[in-house]
């Protein structure tokens, strides 16, 4: 579920941040502020209202281990999943058709004539 993807996503920044923090200590441990900004970082992963450990894992870690591909691939998933769910079931296949022809689109005029579409069908 969703708390054990935070808790993942935390630990997995907060293990880089005290992996850095342990090798940058020997150079500028001395520096008046460092332990202050190494808490910083901290409660900024840490805090839902900031979602810092989210951004650090989808913007750094995920793009230099590769598999930024992979995680919009299961974010499309999700998301997929999600719509099925609220959709009454005789309109799950017309929004599938509707959501396909918006991910095909190429240009940015085609998504507002899309959501144009989808509100005069509400």
């Amino acid at each position: 579920g969703n708390a054990e993807t935070f808790w993942l996503t935390y630990w997995s920044c907060f293990s880089i941040l005290f992996v850095a923090m342990d090798y940058l200590e020997e150079l500028v441990g001395g520096i008046p502020g460092f332990y202050s900004l190494i808490l910083v970082a901290t409660v900024y992963l840490f805090l839902p209202m900031f979602q810092g450990a989210n951004v650090v894992f989808r913007r750094v870690l995920v793009p230099l281990t590769g598999q930024y591909e992979a995680m919009l691939l299961r974010d499309t998933l999700m998301l997929k999943r999600e719509m099925e769910a609220s959709i009454p079931k005789n309109l799950v296949e017309a929004v599938k058709a509707k959501a396909a022809q918006v991910l095909l689109m190429d240009n940015n005029k085609g998504d507002d004539d899309a959501a144009a579409g989808a509100k005069k069908n509400e």
